[in-house]
């Protein structure tokens, strides 16, 4: 049926050229009346004119009103009888030639006609073989009867030569359609390869955009939704069993995506570890919520990849728009609330709300700002202090930084630092850090040493080595004075960089620490995989810890198994006495950090004074809850 209507279309194209040859053909008529002084050279003409105002008449119309599939044999059977009873007229014209007059001028006229005509048949409806055949056998018999009935038998003669021209129509129409059709077959094969993954075998990001733009011609199928999957610290996976496992990752998550009920839901892959679902829907918000439940379900069972089980995990975020337009909102709202997704812990899903529009302003605001912080003296460090949990020495400060926007006040950490990973300026940062807080430290008690934190983008690069290494020598720190934080995560992204970088550090004499453990992957591997000098317990293990036995029993055998290895053991976010108190009798953790020790100290004489006497009583320490710092010495 598909091929049927193509040809119908291909039939009915180009009503212009139809006009040209109705034109052509009733003035021939014409001139060789005049010729011959004979009226009947104009009944193949009045012949003529009737259908080929009837067939151009239905090609307008096929060309307004489009094409039913009901109604295919009607236009078939219309066209083909116009067409031959229009070829019937051109060898009918021949006949009279050879039979009315002996003028060379139309007997040339009406021959020529009949070739051009038998030409322009081949040429313009080789998509219908059968009406070619026909055209042919309606121009071919009267002009072969025509040839053999002439006086002359030389003209018999050239019937014999152009016979086989008229029959062999049909095998030239079809040498034709054949090579149009192979031309349309690898270009539809270019196309389907242009705008799928080679990979997975899903759409690509052109499919993808594609297929959004043909759903626009369909709004009665209610509201776009757009869910957008990314696959959490994919690049670990690659890092640590190749990209061939990767790989087969990626097909199977394709696979698990396309195995989602839902009625005209289409699947891509937008970029490496980036999918996409397009989907339809007149209750858009239970169809989002339904969709990425349905997605996140797809990461609850293990991938086995080319024989290695992996556990995966996968960041969401969906929107829905009653219109789509030329700018693709509804992925632009899509990626906003995937964003927010990945800023509040990953593994997750968060539909697009108007209020996220406005936290992508200000973070393309802060983008924008970030460049020149370091220049404009916008940064600063404040440290917070750490203290032995028995002695109550203090024994390291932690340099923490600090943005002072000069319109939208001081910023969090928390919410430059993932702008400066993806605007690459992270490092740029770091370094300006790691020499403050030295400078910095010099100025400490030879006891009391400073820790700088790096992110996974500094992990990426080695010169965070030399840049230490460049810093202890221009300052005159001692190596062991120095700690360099990394979290799980970093870890996780960077896994074999990481080892690179701690092995150069430990190199140059800097301590280690692995940063906020307990979240993550929280994976004991790490301790074994990397030499950390110190191990800090992350705040949401410190909540628990006196809120019953199980959590201190689990914290209490994690800080054994972790001094057993010969690291120090850090408890963070210790902000109430209690926690305190409980943290000591476990007779496991070294040292605390928190509220209840001191809140951050401004770098500089406030920072000094402080440690100054670098010691609190840890029988008198107690828990304040105004500003003032928490020390009781």
């Amino acid at each position: 049926m598909r091929a049927k209507a193509e040809a119908l279309t291909a039939l009915h194209s180009k009503p212009a050229s139809a006009i040209h040859g109705l034109v052509t053909s009733f003035a021939a008529f014409g001139m060789a009346a005049i010729n011959a002084e004979d009226w009947r050279f104009l009944l193949p003409g009045l012949l003529m004119v009737p259908f080929a105002l009837v067939r151009l008449w239905r090609m307008y119309e096929f060309q307004r009103r489009g094409i039913e599939v009901r109604s295919l044999s009607a236009w078939e059977r219309s066209f083909f009888v116009c067409s031959v009873i229009i070829a019937l007229s051109h060898g009918l014209f021949v006949l009279q030639a050879m039979l009315l007059t002996n003028h060379v001028f139309i007997i040339s006229l009406s021959v020529g006609l009949c070739l051009a005509q038998m030409v322009g048949v081949v040429a313009r409806n080789f998509a219908s073989s059968s009406l070619v055949s026909a055209q042919a056998l309606a121009m071919g018999i009267p002009c072969a009867i025509g040839w053999w009935m002439h006086p002359n038998p030389w003209f018999g003669v050239t019937a014999i030569f152009f016979v086989p021209f008229f029959l062999s129509a049909r095998s030239l129409a079809a040498g034709i359609r054949n090579l149009l059709e192979g031309q349309r077959d690898a270009l539809e094969t270019i196309r389907r390869v242009a705008i799928r993954d080679s990979l997975t075998g899903v759409l690509n990001r052109k499919g993808f955009y594609e297929k959004l733009s043909e759903e626009q011609s369909q709004p009665d199928r209610g509201h776009y939704i757009a869910v957008l999957v990314d696959i959490d610290y994919f690049k670990a996976v690659n890092d640590s069993y190749g990209h061939s496992v990767g790989d087969a990752l990626l097909v199977q998550i394709a696979r698990r995506l396309e195995r989602i009920e839902h009625e005209g839901l289409t699947v891509a892959r937008l970029a490496g570890d980036e999918f996409a679902i397009l989907a339809r829907s007149h209750e858009p918000q239970s169809e989002m919520e339904n969709i990425c439940g349905r997605v996140l379900e797809c990461f609850d069972d293990l991938f086995n990849c080319r024989g290695v089980y992996l556990s995966v995990k996968a960041s969401v975020g969906a929107a829905a728009v009653k219109h789509a337009d030329a700018q693709n909102s509804v992925i632009v709202y899509a990626d906003l609330a995937l964003y927010e997704t990945k800023e509040l812990g990953r593994d997750g899903y968060h539909i697009y709300r108007d209020e996220m529009q406005g936290k992508f302003e200000r973070r393309e605001i802060l983008r924008r700002d970030l460049r020149q912080a370091v220049a404009a003296g916008e940064l600063r460090l404040v440290y917070q202090p750490m203290g032995d949990i028995d002695t109550g020495a203090i024994t390291t400060c932690e340099a923490l930084m600090r943005w002072d926007h000069p319109t939208l006040g001081t910023i969090s950490p928390n919410e430059f630092i993932p702008l400066a990973e993806t605007a690459d300026i992270v490092s740029e940062f770091t370094r300006w850090a790691v020499e403050t807080a030295v400078a910095e430290c010099v100025h400490w008690p030879s006891t009391v040493g400073v820790s700088v934190n790096l992110s996974a983008c500094d992990l990426r690069r080695r010169d965070i080595v030399n840049t230490v290494f460049d810093v202890l020598i221009r300052y005159g720190l001692a190596p062991h004075r120095l700690t360099m934080e990394m979290t799980e995560t970093a870890l996780a992204e960077e896994p074999l960089m990481t080892r690179q970088v701690l092995h150069g550090l430990r190199a140059l004499g800097v301590k280690t620490a692995l940063d906020d453990f307990g979240t993550g992957y929280a994976n004991f591997g790490y301790l074994i995989d990397y030499e950390f000098d110190k191990l800090k317990l992350d705040r949401s293990l410190i909540n628990q810890v006196s809120e019953g036995s199980r959590a201190r029993v689990l914290i209490a055998g994690l800080a054994r198994t972790a001094q057993d290895l010969g690291l120090t053991i850090i408890a963070e976010g210790v902000e109430r006495r209690k926690q305190f108190d409980t943290l000591r009798s476990l007779e496991s953790i070294d040292t605390i950090q928190g509220w209840l020790l001191s809140r951050p100290i401004q770098s500089g004489q406030d920072i000094r004074t402080y440690l100054a006497h670098p010691f609190f009583d840890p029988e008198r320490i107690s828990e304040e809850t105004d500003e003032t710092i928490s020390l009781q010495a």
